[in-house]
């Protein structure tokens, strides 16, 4: 297989995460649209549309990787003629979006297909002015600085963030909640990439997000383990398809015990 640039392609996926930006935060804070709901339950805005046909217009401009397939979440896949493709969120956090809470954002990632590994990954918050990346090998970034996992270890002592109660009611797992209730002194639902990236940064242990789509998590992946951490993915047959644990490796073992994972 040929060997591509990670460095080229971190420039290339920033560039296009930050292309909608303006307009993007700029639509918050109008709060000029309708909302629909999706089947699978996820918002949906005018904007989301506009923002991805935005981000796949840098990465058809860039033509790199060549033959890349682009896989988006409200356009579908463009089929490619490498084993690489670009998978994009053009707004992470709809919801949180569409009432102007500023913890939304756009995330690219490049998947080998033929591995499913993730080689590169960014999330740029708009409502933030924050970018986040990681390539494979090459070390996780916030705005250009180093970022590391949390080193705490007392469960009970953390700060941990989860999916909301929706998320929980629509996989039947409403006991784990329970569980993780009980387990910290401090659990949080953020929510989204925003929780991701915290634990990302050290600013929260752990994060247990149920029932997410592999555009939600993919930048994650590579952003978590390339900052020390570690990201457990369980595929479930339902909903969107998967489940995802990530933070610190200490907390991370714990939780998997506790949540069955």
């Amino acid at each position: 297989m040929t060997k591509i640039d990670l460095e080229r392609a971190v420039e290339i996926a920033r560039r296009a995460a930050e292309a909608p930006s303006a307009m993007i935060a700029a639509a918050a804070r109008a709060q000029s649209f309708s909302v629909e709901i999706k089947e699978d339950g996820s918002h949906l805005t005018e904007t989301d549309a506009q923002a991805e046909r935005m981000v796949r217009a840098v990465l058809h401009d860039a033509g790199y990787p060549e033959g890349a397939a682009i896989l988006g979440e409200e356009e579908g896949e463009e089929e490619g003629t490498a084993p690489w493709r670009w998978v994009v969120d053009p707004i992470d956090g709809t919801h949180p979006f569409s009432r102007d809470i500023p913890v939304y954002s756009t995330l690219i990632a490049l998947e080998n297909r033929e591995t499913s590994e993730i080689l590169v990954g960014v999330a740029h918050l708009p409502g933030l002015g924050e970018t986040f990346w990681a390539s494979r090998g090459g070390g996780a970034f916030r705005d250009g600085q180093p970022i590391r996992v949390s080193e705490r270890t007392d469960l009970y002592e953390t700060m941990l963030s989860t999916g909301s109660p929706y998320q929980y009611r629509q996989s039947g797992l409403e006991h784990l909640h329970r569980r993780l209730f009980d387990a910290t002194k401090d659990l949080r639902a953020f929510g989204d990439v925003y929780a991701h990236m915290a634990a990302a940064r050290g600013a929260l242990d752990g994060v247990f997000d149920p029932d997410l789509s592999l555009w939600d998590f993919a930048p994650t992946k590579v952003i978590v383990e390339e900052a020390g951490g570690v990201v457990l993915v369980r595929e479930t047959g339902r909903g969107r398809g998967h489940d995802v644990l990530l933070g610190n490796p200490a907390i991370v073992e714990q939780l998997a015990e506790l949540l069955e994972f």
